[in-house]
């Protein structure tokens, strides 16, 4: 969390006045209007979302915004340092352009620019060409006390089990909270976990290697070698964060023959995109997806160049790792082109989609739809790790594997990196993808708790007893109405 001057406090301060003072403007139709439901004589949660990063506050306000209010926000992370930013994330810059909308709610007061002026000046803004990675999280941590969510930090989910009534969450302490929805908002590993190639985890002990995206102290790196294996973003990341903490060398590895030099996501990122991503045919969002997959995200900008200014760091292309070992006390590499030594290696290898390596989401695994059981891929691209996410409908909703069999999966909603494919390539953990993705998973919620209490409509609508009007002696004298004693004594 990083230190402000009293200036910027103040001014950081009179941002939040003004933005709770817009909010109350936008307040129509906000009033709670979900009827509770009773189950065994207790009142049941409408919803529970499961994560307070980004993704989570900004459904957690969206739903807040909409009337619904009876939920819960868990977070396993303590308080202030929910979600990558500052856990594992390594980057010097967030890699979305600084305009980045979303979260605001289409507020002005609410988005990462008011927020950065306010923190550093108008100046400082129109300096930046991204934003750094700390003021984001500030930004986040500002967000969640305007949105004053209901949130439980320091909770782990331990399982999460349904049924056509509910959801039951099993926390690792052993509480159970019983709830009509869940929302996954897990972020990039929410869906399976980091991926090292095997040909590490089986040759080497974990205490040689790490992945780009665990939590790991990057200062034992100080005066040794270190291997990167990746050719993405976060590679350079982890590259760059050796070399910072003083690493005596770092030789970066990747099989491609090129340095990845165009950053595609940009281009997509349109509202035609994001809105209607999720309207394509199965057969052109595989088509994308392959298409995307075959591609590697460019490097942020500020740690390629940062790591070609250290005279300590090399790259290698073309350099698939061929083996891997331990000889003597160092880590060894074979590549194509040559031998290596290393005291660690770091593996940027991304992330792999499989529910079953969660084991919250076992239950849910078993019995979900996956892109396997409703799409025949092309011969030339059976892709079969991209067949295990899950076939979600356009709400981000799960449905069933076979009908029938599953009931109350539905309740249940992946707004994190399951939601990839199903959605067009553009999934909820982007942060690009909250300003159409968020809309559109909150009407899923609220329309699935308005549906459930149609019957009651009508009954509440008839019993509904408060007068739009107060009559008074005048009043009832024009209606020939008798005049109220306790009033005509009064006068």
């Amino acid at each position: 969390m990083t230190t402000i001057s009293k200036t910027s406090a103040q001014r950081l301060t009179a941002l939040a006045d003004r933005a709770r003072a817009e909010l109350n403007m936008l307040s129509f139709a906000t009033k709670p209007w979900v009827m509770p439901k009773i189950e065994d004589g207790a009142k049941m949660l409408d919803v529970v979302i499961i994560g307070a990063g980004q993704s989570g506050l900004v459904v957690g306000h969206a739903l807040k915004r909409h009337g619904v209010t009876n939920f819960v926000v868990l977070d396993r992370n303590r308080q202030g340092y929910e979600g990558v930013w500052e856990t594992y994330a390594r980057n010097h810059e967030i890699r979305s352009p600084k305009e980045i909308m979303g979260a605001d709610l289409g507020l002005p007061s609410m988005t990462i620019e008011s927020f950065y002026r306010a923190k550093h000046g108008d100046a400082a803004w129109d300096e930046i060409k991204r934003i750094p990675r700390t003021d984001w999280m500030d930004f986040l941590r500002w967000y969640r006390a305007i949105a004053d969510l209901p949130i439980r930090n320091e909770v782990t989910v331990a399982d999460i089990d349904y049924d056509a009534n509910g959801v039951t969450i099993t926390t690792k302490d052993g509480e159970t909270l019983r709830t009509r929805l869940v929302i996954l908002a897990t972020g990039m590993d929410g869906g399976g976990g980091w991926q090292t190639p095997e040909i590490i985890t089986r040759n080497l002990p974990h205490g040689r290697y790490n992945h780009a995206c665990e939590v790991y102290d990057v200062s034992r790196f100080k005066d040794k070698s270190i291997g990167v294996l990746g050719a993405g973003a976060a590679a350079f990341d982890a590259a760059v964060a050796a070399l910072d903490a003083g690493a005596r060398h770092v030789d970066l590895f990747m099989r491609r023959p090129q340095l990845p030099m165009i950053d595609v996501a940009r281009e997509i990122e349109t509202a035609g995109q994001l809105n209607h991503g999720h309207e394509l045919s199965d057969e052109t969002k595989w088509g994308l997806s392959r298409f995307m997959s075959g591609l590697s995200q460019s490097p942020a900008e500020h740690h390629f160049y940062k790591a070609c200014s250290f005279d300590n760091f090399a790259m290698h292309l073309g350099s698939p790792w061929w083996s891997v070992g331990i000889e003597g006390d160092m880590v060894a590499i074979k590549t194509p082109k040559s031998q290596f030594r290393f005291d660690h290696v770091v593996s940027a290898t991304g992330v792999a989609v499989d529910m079953t390596r969660r084991p919250e989401l076992g239950k849910i695994a078993k019995g979900a739809a996956l892109w396997r059981d409703r799409f025949t891929p092309p011969a030339d691209d059976p892709a079969p790790g991209r067949l295990n996410f899950p076939y979600l409908n356009h709400c981000y909703q799960f449905t069933e594997r076979e009908p029938g069999t599953a009931r109350g999966i539905e309740r249940i909603f992946a707004f994190n990196a399951l939601a990839s494919l199903s959605m067009g390539g553009m999934s909820a953990v982007s942060i690009s993808s909250h300003r159409f993705g968020v809309p559109r998973v909150v009407a899923g919620v609220t329309g699935f708790l308005f549906r459930e209490q149609e019957q009651a409509i009508i009954p509440m609508l008839a019993a509904y007893n408060t007068p739009g009007i107060v009559l008074t002696d005048r009043t009832r004298e024009k209606l020939g109405l008798a005049v109220d004693s306790a009033l005509a004594k009064a006068g």
